[in-house]
């Protein structure tokens, strides 16, 4: 027998990692405070299927033991529904059965007692994948259901199923198993079918699981098959396509010191190795999050790329789930970090550049007078220095409050909600803004401080500030950012066509690679 059906849990108390749900069902017996509709939504295999049945069997059981919230097991009622015989269960599969006659048929029998036990129980699995003809008929009888009935319901998406029926029901969001609860459970099945096993191929078994208490028990399955009783980490990597760990490190060392042949050797190992793309995309972001908490708690400002590549993998894995490509899609997320890599790296070797033309021509400025683009370039670098030097000592006005906004420290929802006002003017010692409702009217004295004081460290004197609420305000700060990253990702488009990695790709790939339909999809859109 499958371990997932020999181990699944016959009462609540073997149920792992929905506390909330089986403390709920539980009270709900104990109290006799029962709905006729129910819905358990959330991922596959966190319990939804299970937590209906044990429902069921509570619901309908002769001994039901109040003082610990479980069904006796013993009763007829509760061996019946443990063995899916038991008359006054009916399992639904409603990927199968969508037709509203289906449905109808089944809500025929809904008028009838209860054959055996104390409450009819209709339980639907993936009912959203019912008809809407299916849902009006369900509706019209949870409008008016007899006593003894109770539907409940198991779904993988909540948002499919009508508000109508939602709200006539009661809800129930199981949640994903943590790892460690997942770990503690193979270890106890393993022990009990002696399975031997090192800890990390059970780590392994549990990260491919992602969650999922049903998955970690097939899979366990697959490898005791596969190792022939005696686990080892290096035969499930192989089963399942998963590199080490390290791979992962040499990946982005190697996007992190823009080694564009590095890159590309990696990314055709990863394809001859037929490697399972999922977890590479979960282990990319799992290495940028703790790179990126550990980058701010050693308060190194230099987070902005890690966070960039963060959503570069983030965006890729929403595609590759709606597209199937998931090697494509991983391919994409490491090369539009390469591109930025490049792009990053040769805009530090210019401005390395501009600082050593600063020092050289003040060197040589005694002897001689340098040529005409250092001086300029000295000039301009000089003129934007002493600007921001004295950017407080002239009065704020509409004119130059985009220009400085972006200069002020303001962070968090007060940044948030000031950069989409406008300043409106400046009458002596105050400021007037407006904007819409949404944000005009959630601006409280907070967020007010948080302006005034930002503008005092830049030497501005203290200001009153005044918000009212326009239908739309145009020249806010919010506005231009959307302006220039629209002309950024124009910029972007052309310096990819003009890159060395457009060549390297055409080379590397040998693929005929159109300008012409070069797209860059912009996300925040």
């Amino acid at each position: 027998m499958a371990l997932a059906n020999k181990y699944r849990p016959k009462s609540f108390s073997e149920v792992i990692g929905q506390d909330n749900a089986v403390v709920a069902l539980r009270n709900i017996i104990k109290n006799k405070n029962f709905h006729n509709g129910y819905i358990f939504s959330g991922t596959r295999g966190v319990g939804k299927t299970t937590l209906g049945r044990l429902f069921a069997k509570a619901l309908n059981c002769s001994n039901y033991d109040e003082e610990n919230g479980n069904p006796c097991g013993v009763c007829s009622n509760c061996i019946e529904i443990q063995k899916n015989s038991h008359l006054d269960l009916i399992e639904i599969d409603a990927a199968s059965r969508t037709g509203v006659d289906d449905m109808r048929e089944l809500l025929d029998s809904v008028q009838y007692r209860p054959s055996q036990g104390k409450y009819k129980v209709y339980l639907i699995d993936e009912v959203h994948m019912l008809s809407m003809q299916s849902f009006n008929a369900l509706l019209k009888t949870l409008e008016e259901p007899p006593s003894h009935v109770i539907f409940i319901m198991a779904t993988t998406e909540t948002h499919k199923i009508p508000k109508t029926i939602v709200s006539r029901c009661l809800q129930f969001n199981l949640k994903l198993v943590t790892d460690q609860l997942i770990k503690k459970n193979i270890n106890n099945i393993f022990k009990e079918e002696k399975v031997t096993s090192d800890d990390k191929s059970i780590d392994l078994l549990v990260e491919l699981a992602k969650g999922s208490v049903r998955d970690s028990l097939t899979l366990s399955d697959q490898a005791i098959s596969h190792c022939d009783g005696n686990l080892k980490e290096e035969s499930i990597s192989q089963l399942h396509g998963v590199l080490d760990l390290s791979s992962t490190t040499k990946l982005f060392d190697a996007i992190f010191k823009n080694d564009i042949a590095s890159v590309i050797d990696e990314l055709k190992r990863y394809q001859s190795l037929d490697v399972n793309y999922e977890i590479l995309f979960d282990r990319s972001l799992g290495f940028l999050h703790e790179k990126i908490i550990n980058s701010t708690l050693s308060r190194d400002r230099s987070t902005q790329d890690l966070h960039l590549y963060y959503q570069f993998f983030s965006n890729g894995l929403v595609d590759a789930k709606h597209t199937g490509k998931t090697r494509d899609c991983f391919d994409i997320s490491v090369l539009r970090c390469l591109s930025f890599s490049q792009n990053a790296n040769t805009g530090s070797k210019k401005k390395h550049k501009l600082k050593e033309t600063k020092v050289s021509e003040s060197q040589v400025h005694s002897e001689k007078k340098g040529n005409q683009e250092q001086e300029t370039q000295l000039r301009l670098t000089a003129e934007e220095k002493q600007k921001e030097e004295t950017i407080g000592e002239s009065m704020l006005s509409p004119d130059n409050w985009l220009e400085v906004f972006d200069k002020i420290d303001l962070a968090g929802p007060s940044r948030a909600f000031f950069s989409n006002l406008q300043l409106k003017k400046v009458e002596k010692d105050t400021m007037y803004f407006e904007g819409a409702e949404m944000f005009s009217d959630r601006i409280d004295s907070e967020n007010i401080q948080h302006l005034i004081d930002s503008l005092k460290r830049l030497n501005f004197p203290k200001y009153k500030v005044k918000v009212e609420s326009t239908e739309k305000a145009k020249n806010t700060p919010s506005v231009k950012w959307e302006q220039q990253r629209k002309k950024d990702i124009e910029k972007f488009k052309e310096e990819i066509i003009k890159s060395d990695l457009l060549a390297n790709l055409k080379n590397n790939f040998g693929e005929d690679i159109n300008e012409d339909k070069i797209i860059i999809v912009d996300h925040e859109e």
